[in-house]
């Protein structure tokens, strides 16, 4: 028998209880066991002692980017395994490790096979990791508006996307240490890969541009429309005395002026069925 913790959160994207009670008894089928629970954002994350207090080896995690990114960070070096099951909005980290499949099928796909454990490179600025991509700059100020629609708060959400709007055709942001990437830009995207991280500029101030930038997100690679440049980097840093908005996995932080971005690898505790 193995002893797992759940992780859920209500408010992610795409979870339902109907479903998680039907990962439960999955589990329960599987001769898992549940130690405890952890609803996100109201329950605090066990310590990795108290964990290994209650001899707990899994944690299942049933939840969106950003509640997973709260996890991983948490425990990363914690001795036991993370399994991470798609129940947000975009799921990337559960459909790099698992495919398109869902939270039921990727457990089936575990009670086939022995579960196989992975690391992951990560995007670091501060203490913070971005696990599935990092956005700095203005444009992130469109993160309040998207709290907002999720808040069921209209006066809010006009509010917010009145700022992010003027802070998104406001000065920009520039970078220290990409020579490509000379000038003041809106946006940066930043996703980890194995060796390096892949970043992608916007700086798309004409309505030809925005235009542009809006037909390729629906159709096509967005970072090859115009107004958008690409680089790849080991690490930079932040340019500028003021503090810069940055969403980690869509969780919003401010990082301090000349904060360096790096690329690290996590620990091998998390499963991974592709």
């Amino acid at each position: 028998m193995r002893r797992y913790w759940f992780v859920t959160n209500a408010r992610s994207g795409s979870t339902a209880e109907t479903v998680a009670a039907d990962i439960r008894d999955t589990l329960s089928v599987m001769n898992h066991d549940m130690a405890g629970r952890t609803g996100f954002p109201d329950d605090h994350l066990p310590s990795p002692d108290a964990l290994a207090r209650a001899g707990v080896e899994w944690m299942v995690v049933y939840a969106g980017d950003g509640t997973v990114n709260t996890v991983l960070t948490a425990l990363d070096a914690w001795d036991g395994a993370i399994l991470i099951l798609p129940g947000g909005t975009m799921n990337l980290l559960a459909r790099t490790l698992h495919g398109e499949r869902d939270a039921l099928a990727i457990l089936r796909r575990l009670a086939d096979r022995p579960p196989r454990r992975v690391s992951l490179p990560f995007a670091e600025a501060d203490g913070h990791h971005a696990y599935a991509g990092l956005i700095l700059g203005p444009a992130t100020r469109w993160a309040a508006a998207r709290e907002a629609v999720r808040d069921g708060r209209i006066g809010r959400l006009l509010l917010a996307v009145r700022l992010a709007w003027r802070r998104s055709f406001g000065t920009g942001l520039k970078l220290a240490g990409v020579p490509a990437l000379p000038r003041r830009y809106q946006a940066v995207f930043v996703t980890p890969h194995g060796d390096r991280l892949d970043v992608a500029a916007v700086d798309a101030r004409t309505w030809r541009k925005l235009f542009d930038l809006g037909r390729m997100a629906l159709s096509d690679d967005w970072t090859r429309a115009q107004g958008v440049t690409r680089a790849r980097s080991t690490g930079f840093r932040l340019a500028g005395r003021r503090a810069i908005p940055a969403l980690f996995d869509g969780e919003l932080r401010q990082l301090p002026p000349g904060c360096d971005i790096t690329l690290r690898q996590s620990t091998a505790n998390i499963i991974a069925t592709v």
